[in-house]
């Protein structure tokens, strides 16, 4: 059974129903995300730690979600960010080691 978008919306409003509402949205979403991910960073490790910024992310701010897109679209676009800032300071902590290996 597929849990349609909107009714997991309406009942993370409700403060009684939001954890069962996020659960529901892993359910539904964590797979997809981490393959994402994974495609971008390659490592098992690495994407699995972005998986959880990435719904820490989500919880945060759904509340904000204004649905001017799909919420996959939204979460991808969360997961997208949350791998380019991981790719880039993984390649300017490199580009420092190698710096500090060569002036050594």
């Amino acid at each position: 059974m597929v849990i349609a978008d909107d009714y997991i919306l309406q009942k993370f409003e409700d403060a009684n129903t939001r954890h069962e509402a996020f659960s529901l949205l892993l359910n539904k979403y964590q797979q997809k995300v981490y393959w994402h991910i994974r495609r971008m960073v390659l490592n098992h490790d690495d994407a699995d730690d972005l998986v959880q910024d990435v719904f820490i992310k989500v919880w945060k701010n759904l509340s904000n979600f204004r649905q001017d897109a799909q919420l996959y679209t939204w979460i991808y676009r969360i997961a997208t960010n949350e791998s380019v800032s991981f790719l880039n300071k993984r390649k300017l902590k490199t580009i420092f080691l190698l710096m500090m290996y060569r002036n050594s």
